[in-house]
């Protein structure tokens, strides 16, 4: 059973790698980079009005029934509906740590809303109950969900079904919504959740969504032409920061970068937000660390990376946007994590075919 995504260990930790790092810089000032909804408030507004003045206690499948058809009544379009519904179960339902662990998770409609508590299959059952009551079309959707580092190098052979998420119908056409990734994320050995709203698993780009969720019919892509599992498992490990800033694309498109020490990966990033540093790290060489400046090109970023050590690694790449800062000293930076690759300079892993940038 999928989790939400993680926090690991200190000092790097992430929702989806946060990685927390704390340097003595004569440049840089703290900035956190934190998921925001602002440009999109007023969407929201009258949804977040509705759950502010409903006052229904929701225990079981009887109340829940009774809270979508309250929601029904009060929205007369699909979508508000639908903001009402996601907004209910991504701030009630805490993520179940303790189930997950014990194997005894939590899934049935009752149970669920009883305890305040579920792992995916628990959170798409009271989501698409919710929905139904509210008249909002919606089903649940079975397949692979890549959310953490155990998942950065998956086995072509090894596809298996181990996250559900959901499909609603809006206006005509279906919407993807991953209800228990939106709601917050886990600590690393999940110990402990934290309620955080996610808003890029609600009404989901196909395309962006396709980068961590593989469904097992492939129909549930959304998309015109729908990519197969050996395309699926090669993707990099993509985390919260694609979100942060706006990434539409990347390069390079495998995880595994198979090239010598000394040799030169050029990286690249489509995005039209502002960016002017980048971090390589990685949580097995702790002592590999870059901070530098990436070119700005027509449609995004470059940056060339020199490796510098031998061996088979994870190296996590970071985008952000430091303003200067107004006095010198040492400053705190917490960015998300955008991808993590897997270095191997062993030449008998190299790449069979050469990849193609795609931009």
């Amino acid at each position: 059973m999928d989790r939400v995504p993680a926090t690991p260990a200190p000092t790097r930790r992430n929702f989806g790698n946060f990685i927390l790092l704390k340097h003595l810089l004569t440049i840089l000032c703290c900035l956190f980079l934190g998921y925001s909804v602002s440009a999109q408030r007023n969407e929201w507004k009258a949804a977040e009005e509705f759950l502010r003045q409903e006052n229904s206690t929701i225990q079981d499948a009887r109340d829940l029934r009774n809270f979508g058809a309250a929601i029904k009544a009060h929205f007369p379009d699909t979508m508000n509906r639908l903001r009402a519904a996601y907004l209910w179960v991504t701030s009630a339902i805490r993520y179940d740590c303790e189930g997950l662990k014990n194997k005894n998770s939590r899934w049935a409609l009752n149970m669920v809303l009883k305890s305040r508590k579920a792992v995916c299959a628990g959170y798409v059952n009271v989501f698409r109950n919710l929905c139904d009551a509210a008249g909002i079309e919606c089903v649940d959707v079975n397949g692979y969900g890549r959310s953490g580092f155990e998942s950065l190098l998956v086995k072509t052979e090894s596809f298996a079904p181990n996250h559900t998420w959901n499909a609603v119908k809006v206006g005509g056409e279906w919407k993807l919504i991953d209800v228990t990734w939106a709601s917050g994320y886990t600590s690393e050995d999940c110990s402990e959740f934290t309620f955080r709203r996610n808003d890029a698993y609600f009404c989901a780009d196909p395309v962006r969504f396709g980068w961590d969720h593989f469904p097992k019919d492939s129909d549930w892509q959304l998309l015109a032409t729908p990519i197969g599992w050996e395309e699926f498992h090669r993707f990099p490990l993509l985390y919260h920061g694609m979100v942060e800033n706006n990434i539409e694309d990347f390069y390079p498109r495998s995880v595994i970068i198979g090239k010598k020490r000394g040799d030169t990966v050029v990286f690249k990033f489509r995005s039209s937000s502002p960016v002017n540093r980048i971090i390589l790290s990685s949580r097995q060489e702790k002592d590999l660390y870059v901070m530098d400046t990436p070119e700005r090109v027509a449609d995004g970023y470059r940056y060339v990376y020199r490796i510098a050590k031998e061996g088979a690694y994870d190296l996590q790449v970071d985008l952000l946007f430091v303003e200067a800062p107004r006095t010198i000293g040492a400053y705190e930076i917490k960015t998300f994590t955008d991808i993590v690759y897997w270095i191997n300079t062993n030449a008998n892993n190299l790449p069979a075919k050469p990849q193609k940038s795609v931009f």
